[in-house]
């Protein structure tokens, strides 16, 4: 099984002069961010090296950089790469002894004294295997090289050999960590380079070194990525996303709990030993503990869950390990919470971690993300300080979990037998807060593509045709629709909406201030009485931490004839109208609020016209902000 570096040096004399593949492959790539960027130490010797690039190299712009740019040691004469086939990120020959019979165009390949349009290698890319030759008679030397990371896991092409490298931290040999691969990779099958150009194969009892690249046989599909394999949902995008705080959790047992987003990293532990696996903090984006993570476990004693250990203490002080082993030959997962401690600023955090599976496992760079709100935003956008940051739509539910009993002396407030939910639904404007029944989500029209359509709030029903949906749905565009029946608006009783009762003969003199007055005394409903109904409520107070919002007095009220009057049965003659029922609502938020758009606090509702006396409601409100649009299409 030799490999000459002969055939090496050949591939690179008859490499085709165009940079257009690298090039256009590179155009993807160059717009990364220079935030958490990792040194990798790469040893060189003299002659052939196969080196596994973890890294991702780029300059302070967050562009990729060329070889010249990366392997600027002058003894560094040469470096090649094969191309990945389309759609894997794999690299595969038939047998290692075969490369000098590749197509040249498989290869990108640069050589320090070729002139720069004669390498077809434009850009070095991270995640990747290189072969580097070292000028001969050169001592060992070592180069760093600066770049982006993320979550890498290998796709292996079947029944071929893949040029594949892993990151290791520990020492293992080729049989510890390939043994648990249920024959899909053999050592048999692992060949290793010589500085003098030889692929040779490798033995069981020899030591794996982190970051070489090896030719290593894929008996069939494979997934493998060591002893034990890690996965999460959209592992694929390369970070640990918790996204915004829409499920946080409460997780004890600190008073109050903390407000932490959960989410579960999968372990396959494939050895038959047990595996505790570890996370180390490398780097943040902004103050330590403006994003915290803690291992979660669910509580044995009742249906909640209970904090472990912060895994995020100190940056560079070591692994730390997840409280929590994985016993050999079986799936488990572990939950990890986020607990956001930032309210301005940058909207997007991110902690960069090494991740180590088990003693004997592979290790993997795990960028965690988290968002200050849901709201879709790209970038690192910024989040208004003070009263704007609450300006937009916000929809939440009301939990009713106490109430006015009709069946005791003194009516007093008793816990109900089971919480009631209701979804509420506020904008706030920035100078006002409106209570609504139902708004649509939309964006204006745009005829040309290039200009990107806004999003409106749109409360009056006439107006959606002015506008266009946000979801396609079977080829059409649809605007999402958010209602809360709970919560319906008073009828309008102004003399523009009622001006045909007020101008009807059969009742002459009525005005519109005694237009109220004037339904309680009627047991038939008025023929010329409009349908016409407030799109919004305004409220007083303000919205946000230690704030009140409530109901002008009178201002929330169902009419004997109004459509949603519990008392009046529109078909049955002897209830055709029904008794006046006004509610006056008053919520108080909390002092201390979840990091991100999100409020909660106390509700207390009042009831007049249901029972002989007041009937109280009292519970929870959570409110969570999903539109920052400013203002309502329609409102009055």
């Amino acid at each position: 099984m030799k490999f000459c570096s002969n055939l090496i040096n050949r591939l690179f004399q008859l490499a085709p002069r165009a940079l257009v593949v690298g090039a256009v492959f590179g155009l993807v790539q160059t717009a990364l961010a220079t935030e958490h960027l990792v040194t990798q130490s790469i040893p060189l010797v003299a002659g052939w090296n196969a080196v596994w690039l973890e890294v991702n190299p780029v300059d302070s712009s967050g562009n990729s950089l060329a070889p010249s740019e990366v392997f600027v040691n002058t003894a560094i004469e040469s470096v090649a790469s094969p191309r990945p086939l389309f759609g894997s990120a794999e690299y595969f020959a038939e047998t290692p002894s075969s490369i000098g019979t590749f197509n040249e165009d498989g290869w990108e390949n640069w050589n320090r004294a070729d002139a720069p349009d004669a390498s077809n290698m434009g850009l070095v890319f991270g995640n990747r295997p290189y072969l580097i030759k070292v000028k001969a008679g050169t001592a060992p030397f070592g180069i760093q090289v600066s770049g982006n990371v993320r979550f890498f896991r290998p796709t292996w092409n079947p029944d071929r050999f893949n040029l594949v490298g892993f990151a290791l931290q520990g020492t293992r040999s080729f049989s510890q960590f390939f043994g648990p691969s249920m024959g899909k990779h053999t050592v048999g099958g692992i060949y290793k380079l010589n500085p003098n150009g030889d692929w040779v194969a490798v033995s069981g009892t020899e030591t794996m070194n982190t970051h070489q690249a090896y030719w290593i046989f894929s008996n069939g599909p494979s997934d493998y990525m060591g002893p034990v394999a890690v996965d999460f949902d959209l592992a694929q995008a390369g970070s640990f996303d918790f996204a915004g705080p829409a499920d946080v959790e409460k997780v004890g047992p600190t008073t109050p709990p903390l407000n932490l987003d959960l989410k579960e990293l999968v372990f396959t532990n494939l050895a038959t030993t047990p595996a505790v696996p570890s996370l180390e903090l490398l780097s943040v984006t902004s103050g330590l503990g403006s994003l915290s993570v803690f291992v979660v476990n669910p509580s044995t004693t009742a249906l909640a869950y209970l904090r472990g250990n912060q895994v995020d203490s100190a940056v560079g002080g070591g692994s730390t390990p997840l409280d929590k082993s994985f016993l050999g030959e079986n799936t488990g997962y572990l939950t990890l919470g986020a607990q956001r401690n930032w309210n301005t600023g940058k909207v997007i955090r991110k902690n960069l971690y090494r991740l180590r599976t088990s003693d004997l496992g592979a290790s993997f760079y795990l960028p965690v993300t988290a968002s200050l709100n849901d709201l879709e935003l790209s970038g690192e956008a910024t989040v208004p300080v003070g009263a704007s940051q609450r300006v937009g739509l916000w929809v939440g539910d009301v939990v009713v979990d106490a109430s006015t009993s009709i069946v005791e002396n003194g009516a007093p407030i008793r816990p109900t037998a089971a919480p009631l939910p209701a979804r509420i639904i506020m904008h706030n404007d920035g100078a006002k807060v409106r209570l609504l029944s139902q708004v649509t989500l939309m964006q204006t029209k745009t005829a040309n593509e290039e200009v990107r359509p806004s999003p409106v709030l749109v409360v009056d029903p006439a107006q959606i045709p002015f506008f266009e949906g946000v979801k396609e749905r079977s080829g059409k565009r649809a605007g999402i629709r958010i209602e809360a029946v709970t919560y319906d608006m008073p009828r309008r009783l102004d003399a523009t909406s009622q001006s045909a009762i007020l101008s009807d003969p059969a009742y002459p003199g009525l005005t519109a201030n005694g237009l109220p007055a004037f339904l309680v005394s009627r047991s038939v409903r008025p023929p010329s009485l409009r349908e016409i109904y407030a799109l919004s409520l305004d409220l007083t107070g303000t919205l946000g931490p230690n704030g009140i919002l409530s109901t002008l007095a009178g201002s929330l009220n169902l009419d004997p004839f109004h459509r949603s009057n519990p008392f009046r049965h529109a078909y049955h003659p002897q209830h055709s109208a029904g008794t006046a029922v006004t509610r006056e609502i008053r919520i108080e938020f909390d002092p201390e609020q979840p990091a991100g758009d999100t409020l909660e606090g106390t509700y207390r509702e009042t009831i007049l016209g249901l029972i002989r006396s007041n009937l109280i409601l009292t519970g929870r409100v959570e409110l969570k902000r999903v539109s920052p649009v400013a203002s309502l299409q329609g409102v009055q």
